[in-house]
């Protein structure tokens, strides 16, 4: 099960922003234990997390540290959803399974300097998606958490995030031998690969459910590459936020 969702402490590295509310207040940690009582009824024999693969022994210290104060002042997504859900389960820990690496090159650079409509038109995507974050700002203050990963888990809000910014203004930019864009969006996909190809590396043997907590713009490109693995069958989590 991909369960995408928003960064709860906020980020400074993605491409949009939005403010995030302060999910350690008492209402908001009400719905995050509604949320994880939802996601228990799908009975996931794993918990994966968007962190580095290289974490793994401070993640099991962190997660076993929650386990046995039951409190954190963590407002990563990665402990308030994916710790919460494990502690529930009574797992003995979570799994990192993110790979980071750097996705821009010098050959966009160019193109943007020498081309300066390819840049133009992807500060016109860019600025489209942040007017329409800024807009929803009250939305998301007076809905639920379970609310706000209901709508980001739509086929639409999946499809008009990074597949909207990304391949809507990268896939055309590039000219001669220069493939910047496209080189951007390989490197995109070869970041999700190695995501799943970090997956298999933390199955345990009998490990039939796995819930993966990963960025909503992660669900598209890791729901395809998991569709043609024939290991995998990824699941929608919108049964279980209804």
């Amino acid at each position: 099960m991909l369960l995408g969702t928003y960064h709860f402490a906020g980020s400074t590295t993605d491409a949009i922003q939005q403010q995030a509310e302060d999910v350690l207040t008492p209402i908001r940690q009400a719905e995050l234990e509604d949320l994880a009582a939802r996601l228990a009824r799908w009975s996931p024999d794993q918990v994966a997390v968007e962190w580095p693969l290289d974490f793994a022994d401070s993640t099991t210290a962190r997660y076993r540290r929650y386990v046995e104060t039951g409190t954190t002042q963590s407002r990563n997504e990665v402990v308030q959803i994916g710790f919460r859900l494990a502690r529930r389960l009574g797992h003995p820990t979570v799994y990192p399974i993110d790979y980071r690496m750097p996705i821009g090159n010098d050959s966009i650079g160019a193109l943007f300097a020498r081309r300066p409509e390819f840049k133009r038109h992807m500060d016109s995507l860019q600025a489209v998606m942040q007017a329409g974050a800024d807009s929803s700002g009250a939305w998301r203050r007076g809905s639920t958490i379970i609310e706000q990963l209901r709508a980001a888990n739509t086929d639409t809000a999946l499809h008009s995030g990074n597949s909207f910014s990304m391949f809507g203004g990268l896939l055309s930019v590039g000219e001669g031998d220069n493939y910047g864009g496209p080189e951007i969006l390989a490197r995109w996909y070869e970041r999700n690969i190695k995501m799943v190809h970090n997956l298999t590396r933390v199955l345990r043997l009998n490990t039939r459910r796995v819930l993966v907590v990963v960025g909503s713009g992660h669900v598209p490109p890791l729901r395809n590459i998991l569709d043609e693995a024939p290991q995998f069958c990824p699941v929608s989590p919108l049964p279980y936020l209804r």
